[in-house]
């Protein structure tokens, strides 16, 4: 491929892997602006803009794009300043620029992923909930459950605590916070879930109290 000197090349890194990518760098005093966005960036942007916090690959899959297109315009996106990305663990995730603080961006993170937004739920509906709540209403396996929330613990946005032989939890911090943040990127899952809310509170009481029962034969 023959290139001209105005381009620059530089390497980048997706979730594991360094990618090569070719752009020309912005003439002094120019600056893409939201107006000049269009085609594929303006895609990436607006589907990063509805889902923050995911990662390159949960975007790729989405709007079913080639590696390289994505890289690429991931890249320009954040050194244009509209967007900026948080490494954790093995998974550099996106967010629309000057949105979300530093927990904020922690919180869309996991609601970005299904069954920890599951897991919250759950917690949101049921404070104190047992492995056994989590995994009967969320319909996910217990060991998937435990895989999770040792996850959710580690970043700080559940606490466990045990109570007799079983372990509970909760949510900490603002719980408002995160119910906000569900009903404005997850509105879909957030409303099926209202519909039955007077359903699930009842299901949950009584799972509990099924619970509850099971710890005092245990003690007899």
């Amino acid at each position: 491929m023959h290139l001209s000197v105005e381009w620059s090349r530089i390497f980048i890194m997706g979730d594991s892997v360094p990618l090569l990518v070719f752009y020309k760098p912005p003439s002094e005093g120019s600056q893409s602006t939201l107006t000049e966005l269009d085609g594929t960036r303006k895609r990436i942007y607006e589907h990063i803009q509805g889902h923050p916090g995911q990662h390159f690959r949960q975007i790729r899959r989405s709007l079913g794009l080639a590696v390289g297109d994505v890289q690429y315009h991931l890249y320009n996106l954040e050194r244009e300043g509209l967007i900026v990305s948080k490494r954790k663990g093995i998974y550099k995730r996106f967010y629309p620029s000057r949105v979300f603080g530093e927990k904020q961006k922690d919180i869309m993170g996991v609601l970005s992923q299904e069954t920890p937004r599951k897991i919250l739920l759950v917690l949101l509906q049921q404070p104190g909930a047992s492995q056994g709540q989590i995994a009967t209403f969320s319909k996910v396996s217990p060991p998937t459950i435990t895989w999770h929330m040792k996850r959710l613990i580690r970043d700080g946005l559940v606490i466990a605590r045990r109570q007799g032989r079983r372990t509970r939890y909760w949510i900490r911090g603002d719980t408002e916070e995160i119910a906000m943040l569900m009903k404005s990127y997850h509105p879909k899952l957030w409303e099926s879930w209202a519909d039955r809310l007077a359903d699930v509170w009842l299901e949950l009481s009584s799972y509990k109290e099924k619970e509850d029962e099971e710890e005092k034969r245990g003690d007899d």
